[in-house]
């Protein structure tokens, strides 16, 4: 397992003396671990179900506290970088009594992207992940949003657009991300709410059509999904950049990254008009230049935060007729 690739790749900070204080860390712990399946997102509509995730020996982690001192916090994040993952092992997922599998890559990773024969009902489907010849289980669910229903739907950046990250000074945004943890972390003021008041124009039965899309790597997962609930933000689906193992995403391009997942959002939900959130530190604003530019008709509008002031500005589509 190439740990130094995995911490050099997510901050992209080659030579920090930070960075090896982290892995030197890792490497000493020593604590009791199981086998654990770990879910990062499942989505999908009547049709078509997309899960991705990763199967490895899991530690167990005392609960965080808000007076937390930054080495806690950097012990906790070595021990959450620092996973034996279980290699190339088949899974298992069964919907509706129907079995699929895949298999890992050498670095646990697994995705599914499953064209069911038979029709999902919209809501929360229940999904039973399994690893072959093995005890470990795990039961998720699945946002089955109908793609024929007409929707609003979010797409919304985390750094710096919901959480304070300072991504654009990399010393701030190391410290931020390794010696703080989830309680300690900054909110942007009322983000949360603006997010519900938009979902709240869908129909009180419509699954969460919420999507947070991050450049982050998803091993940074579980304190990114904790910062969320600890600060009540709506129901979601986070989607994360997959940064190891086979099939990575575009590891610096985040244009190239982002409009990919936002494309493959589109074709999954046609009729859902969509509005966006990003920020001006990195290159959200030209992502969605470049969408409303080829889906004119498909993007409401977006907002850009200003990492220097705080000010969200809102960009309106004028859309095309028909």
């Amino acid at each position: 397992m190439n740990i130094v690739k995995s911490i050099y790749s997510f901050l992209e900070l080659k030579k920090s003396l930070l960075f090896l204080t982290l892995l030197l860390l890792s490497l000493i712990v020593n604590i009791q671990a199981q086998n654990n399946i770990e879910v990062y997102n499942t989505y999908g509509n009547e049709e078509q179900v997309f899960i991705q995730g990763r199967m490895l020996v899991k530690k167990e982690f005392q609960e965080v506290q808000k007076d937390d001192n930054w080495f806690l916090n950097l012990w906790r994040r070595a021990r959450e970088i620092q996973s034996n993952e279980i290699e190339e092992a088949t899974i298992i997922a069964t919907i509706k009594s129907q079995f699929y599998e895949t298999r890992g890559d050498d670095e646990g990773y697994f995705d599914f992207n499953i064209k069911s024969t038979l029709f999902l009902s919209t809501g929360y489907e229940p999904i039973d992940l399994k690893i072959k010849n093995n005890s470990t289980s795990y039961r998720t669910q699945a946002t089955i949003i109908n793609s024929q229903q007409k929707l609003l739907g979010i797409i919304c950046d985390i750094d710096d657009t919901v959480m304070i990250s300072n991504v654009p000074n990399k010393f701030k945004f190391s410290m931020n991300t390794l010696l703080k943890n989830y309680k300690q972390r900054k909110v942007v003021p009322t983000m949360a709410k603006r997010l519900q008041k938009l979902l709240s124009e869908n129909p009180k039965e419509a699954p969460s059509t919420l999507f947070f899309l991050s450049g982050s790597p998803q091993q940074l997962f579980n304190p990114i999904e904790s910062f969320l609930a600890y600060n009540h933000f709506p129901k979601h689906t986070i989607i994360l950049k997959k940064v190891h193992g086979d099939h990575t995403d575009p590891l610096t391009d985040q244009l190239a990254y982002k409009s990919q997942k936002i494309e493959q959002l589109i074709r999954l939900y046609p009729n859902i008009q969509w509005v966006m959130f990003g920020d001006s530190g990195e290159k959200d604003k030209e992502v969605y230049e470049l969408m409303k530019k080829r889906y004119p008709n498909k993007i409401r509008k977006f907002y850009i935060r200003d990492v220097d002031t705080g000010d969200i500005k809102e960009y309106p589509i004028k859309r095309q007729k028909p």
